[in-house]
């Protein structure tokens, strides 16, 4: 556990509401990147941040190789582009993983995808445009040849020492394929970032519980877990505890000394009566931020003892957006990416928008790619409950402050799949 004290800047933040431009950067800049790796198999490696750069020991391919099933030549100078048919004497056969013998002028080899180039061969034909001739001693080929054909030199696809992934990349398939390609069995990766989480709330009801009046199910537990699992976090779920400024305290002080970061969600709204601000408060510092933004609004940042803290809002699409919004950019910076902050494209909004409004709108949408260029679907229902609108869309489209438009127009749109990711 590799714990670092946190600035959460509370004493230099102002209590106006914050755009979220400001509240984003002050969050990035207080993300202590974890300075704990571990060495492990590639196996292992899907997803995981890489500590340092790695750099190839080989040059791939290491040796010139056929890219293709047919018949090397050692072309002479004067066949060399000749329009006229030609013919080569067949005088081995080269599979791949042999090392073939050296080649006569005018002479040809059987080869094979892969097989290396034997000495004094300059070219490899395709088998289909070679005919095979005087009882298959011999080939013919009916059209001009050039030098370096279906060759692939040594180096072709990385020379030795280049850099082939860069610290802070979180390795992918095709990633971990280039590590093995290069002879590269283990990678050190930076450790998990640990997210301790737990919820408090009278009226909230684990699913599979009968429902009392007034009492709802907690949605918010379970997208709270699996959003810092997509991340590739572990995390530490104390799950409801109960709700006392006591066992508030308690779930804080466990998770505080094993935990990188905690995360809540509800109870951080102005005014509202509820035992995560005061316990953070006695057990570290805390800054209620008011931020221009819809859904969401109120977000806690701070820390409990050398653990950073986030508490999210309580409308469970409030709490998903800001969490991708803030927290995720928050925590891979944190895991040590060099990549953190959500990426938007261009997208055209295939609804208007007559009603300027005081707070950035993040809302959900969906893509049509019937139409060109392609646009996106407004979902009718927009507000912060409906969390139905988060499994209908494949997007977030920001519509900035004071703003109206008519469909056609040009905005941010964030992917959900690459903000899950």
């Amino acid at each position: 556990m590799d714990n670092q004290q946190v600035d959460c800047g509370c004493d230099t933040i102002p209590q106006s509401l914050l755009s979220i431009d400001e509240a984003l950067e002050i969050l990035i800049n207080s993300a202590k990147i974890t300075n704990s790796a571990q060495l492990i198999e590639l196996d292992n490696t899907l997803n995981r941040m890489l500590a340092v750069d790695i750099h190839a020991n080989i040059s791939v391919p290491s040796f010139d190789n056929s890219a293709m099933d047919g018949y090397v030549i050692n072309l002479k100078e004067n066949q060399i582009n000749t329009p006229s048919g030609l013919a080569f004497e067949i005088t081995d056969r080269i599979p791949a993983g042999s090392t073939g013998n050296a080649l006569a002028p005018g002479c040809a080899a059987r080869i094979f995808t892969g097989a290396p180039i034997p000495k004094g061969a300059n070219t490899v034909l395709m088998q289909e445009e070679c005919e095979l001739v005087e009882n298959k001693s011999k080939i013919e080929v009916y059209r001009a040849i050039l030098l370096g054909e279906n060759i692939r030199p040594m180096g072709n696809d990385i020379q030795s020492g280049d850099i082939i992934l860069p610290k802070g990349k979180q390795l992918q398939p095709q990633d971990i394929a280039l590590a093995a390609s290069v002879g590269i069995d283990k990678l050190k990766v930076f450790h998990k970032i640990k997210v301790g989480v737990f919820f408090t709330g009278d009226e909230l009801v684990k699913p599979g519980n009968t429902l009392q009046q007034g009492q709802i199910f907690n949605s918010n537990r379970y997208s709270l877990v699996a959003l810092l699992s997509k991340l590739g976090c572990e995390v530490v779920n104390l799950d409801n505890i109960k709700d006392t400024f006591n066992a508030t305290c308690d779930a804080l002080e466990v998770l505080k000394s094993d935990c990188n970061l905690i995360i809540t969600t509800g109870g951080v709204s102005v005014g509202e009566e509820d035992y995560i601000k005061p316990a953070v408060k006695k057990l570290g510092q805390l800054n209620l931020w008011r931020i221009k933004i819809k859904p969401g609004n109120p977000l806690t940042f701070g820390s409990v003892g050398r653990c950073a803290f986030i508490g999210l809002p309580g409308n469970p699409v409030s709490a998903m957006v800001t969490f991708l919004l803030f927290a995720r950019p928050f925590i891979k910076k944190m895991q040590g990416a060099s990549h953190y902050l959500n990426t938007a494209f261009k997208t055209q909004a295939n609804f208007d928008w007559y009603k300027p409004k005081p707070r950035r709108e993040f809302v959900r949408v969906r893509l049509d790619y019937t139409t060109f260029p392609t646009k996106a679907n407004l979902y009718p229902k927009q507000g912060s409950d409906v969390l139905s609108s988060m499994v209908w869309a494949d997007g977030l489209i920001e519509i900035p402050e004071k703003t109206t438009f008519k469909r056609g127009e040009v905005l941010n749109f964030y992917p959900l799949n690459e903000m899950l990711s």
